[in-house]
């Protein structure tokens, strides 16, 4: 099984990355892309990745760092050189938030805008998108820049069955977290059906969002996506082996990985 999407290098699990890594083995979890929310961010993805067979990185700004480059150009050359290393899979994860007045939706829009230009550069790497409250505007700049839609994944998806037809409109791929094993959050397992079995990828977003029975352990790990991968299974009356083929298979796909 393979987390599409964590941070390990965030405080709970970089200190411990080895245990987290052998103990997601333990589950049947045997690869993970760990995500660069900063070229710094970034570089410490990439060191993991060169340390573990089985864990790969990416490099792009997070929109929550959008203010901190303000010199668009010093940003693209910076993740020009990290997304040119070895075992970096992706270009983002990047996008828009409205969840937050901070930073501004125009240094937002700036950093996404320019991320995508060297998306367009850099035509080989499939496109992690960040998108919280704002599926909209995300669309309309994705579909600005030209890049075809089939190159992207809307990881953490959060919204609605109408926001994941739009999104399923461009040819892009959806991931769920934990999220969509919440209770209280059965808007998101409905638009989960959606999702034809092709375009579905899964992920912790650790050390975020626990899945149920974890849902108040912190912090979540990569060896919790197993639990996603079960409550999505059942929720289309598949076995979890079947089903979590058949993801792996997109995200090897998507991502190059071996």
């Amino acid at each position: 099984m393979i987390d599409t999407h964590c941070h390990l290098t965030y405080d709970g699990l970089h200190e411990r990355a080895e245990q987290v890594i052998k103990d997601a083995g333990a589950a049947g979890v045997d690869r993970m892309i760990t995500v660069g929310t900063s070229p710094a961010d970034a570089r410490k993805s990439i060191a993991l990745a060169q340390r573990f067979n089985n864990v790969y990185a990416t490099a792009g700004l997070h929109p929550h760092y959008a203010g901190d480059w303000p010199n668009l150009t010093t940003l693209t050359e910076a993740l020009r050189d990290l997304l040119a290393q070895p075992k970096v899979v992706a270009i983002g994860e990047m996008g828009l938030d409205k969840h937050y007045p901070d930073p501004s939706m125009e240094m937002q829009r700036a950093a996404f805008a320019a991320q995508l230009e060297l998306a367009k550069e850099l035509a080989a790497l499939p496109i992690i998108i960040h998108n919280r409250e704002a599926t909209d505007d995300t669309l309309a700049m994705i579909a600005d820049s030209g890049i075809p839609g089939e190159r992207f994944v809307f990881h953490c998806f959060t919204g609605t069955t109408d926001e994941i037809e739009k999104i399923l409109a461009i040819g892009a791929m959806v991931s769920f977290t934990g999220i969509v094993t919440f209770k209280s959050a059965a808007g998101v397992a409905e638009a989960s059906d959606r999702v034809p079995l092709d375009r579905l990828m899964i992920e912790t977003d650790s050390p975020y969002l626990a899945p149920e029975p974890h849902r108040k352990v912190r912090p979540n790990e990569p060896k919790y996506v197993v639990h996603v991968a079960e409550f999505l299974a059942k929720r289309r009356g598949m076995s979890v082996a079947d089903f979590t083929a058949a993801v792996d298979g997109n995200a090897e796909q998507l991502f190059q990985l071996t």
